[in-house]
C-alpha cells in the first residue's frame, strides 16, 4: 500500500511538471504569438460607457 501511494505521488509530480512546461514548451502555449495573446478590437469607437446597473437587495 506504501509502495502504491509513493507511485501514485511521483506520477503525480510528473505530470504536474509537463503541465508546467519543464520538459519542453507546455502544451496550453503551443502556437501562441503575441499577437495571439491579445486580440485586436473590432470598432472600438462603437463602445459606450454608461452609469452602472447594480441592485442592492
Amino acid at each position: 500500500m506504501r509502495t502504491l501511494f509513493i507511485i501514485l505521488i511521483i506520477a503525480n509530480a510528473v505530470f504536474f511538471a509537463f503541465g508546467q512546461g519543464v520538459f519542453g514548451t507546455a502544451r496550453s502555449q503551443l502556437g501562441k504569438t503575441a499577437e495571439s495573446k491579445i486580440p485586436s478590437q473590432l470598432n472600438p469607437e462603437l463602445v459606450k460607457l454608461g452609469p452602472g446597473q447594480f441592485q442592492t437587495r
